[in-house]
């Protein structure tokens, strides 16, 4: 193998143009991540905010921040083959990274009013690095909304109890451990303190919209238990880490 080559296949490309098919065919009615961005509107203008979208892939998720007016919404990842639906959609420009782990965001130092970065952490293999850049281009006193997957919680430990299968949320239901796109696996405590060392403070923590209790998650009359539980043991409770922090440098 040749220099060139090792170098290659170093490089962190987890995310192929197929799971972006695969997100396209999920509908409006069940996009899961608007009650989160309605959260986060109710922190910030968003409207009036120059928003920056981490990993935006064609934009879907993003739906609800341009549908409130956001006209200063933008976008990177690594795929440009996605990037016309997103600008569809209303974002204003998608720029191209190689690679997330290395490279740097293409925008200028103290750029973004609010950054959001869902499901991009656990694709990287130096997850630092990005938080890094997001802190680099993002205004002091600007917000960093992160989402990521907790593949651990008390429902997901039953199930592999039985299953000896990581994936027990069915991320990937084609994907075998070999090729499984989740390299990196995340804990609440341990998240948040990355991010308090590269200077941001909790504002929200919404990862009680994911919550996941045995036998009790599906009555929606039980939602307040839900949320008290997610809230208080979100490691046992919670299919997802959800943190809405603040640039420090005011």
């Amino acid at each position: 193998m040749n220099p060139s080559s090792e170098v290659e296949s170093e490089k962190n490309v987890h995310f192929a143009g197929k799971y972006f098919e695969e997100i396209e065919e999920i509908s409006e009615s069940d996009n899961y991540f608007i009650p989160v961005l309605k959260e986060l509107g109710k922190e910030v203008d968003l409207k009036n905010s120059k928003v920056l979208d981490v990993g935006c892939g064609t934009g879907l998720f993003m739906k609800h921040i341009l549908d409130v007016g956001c006209t200063q919404c933008f976008g990177v990842d690594g795929h440009t083959d996605f990037a016309e639906l997103a600008i569809k959609r209303g974002y204003k420009e998608v720029k191209q990274v190689e690679d997330l782990n290395v490279d740097k965001i293409p925008f200028h130092d103290d750029t973004f009013d609010v950054i959001v970065c869902k499901d991009v952490f656990e694709h990287l293999l130096n997850p630092t690095h990005t938080v890094s850049e997001i802190k680099r281009v993002l205004k002091p006193g600007g917000v960093f909304l992160l989402h990521v997957p907790n593949h651990f919680p008390l429902s997901a430990r039953i199930k592999f109890l039985f299953t000896n299968d990581i994936d027990t949320f069915s991320f990937f239901k084609n994907e075998s451990r070999w090729t499984f796109p989740h390299i990196r696996f995340y804990e609440f405590n341990d998240t948040l303190k990355v991010l308090e060392k590269f200077n941001f403070s909790l504002v929200k923590d919404l990862s009680y919209h994911f919550g996941s209790i045995p036998f009790i998650s599906r009555f929606g009359f039980m939602k307040g238990v839900v949320k008290s539980m997610t809230n208080k043991y979100p490691n046992q409770f919670a299919a997802g880490f959800t943190l809405l922090v603040r640039k420090g440098g005011l």
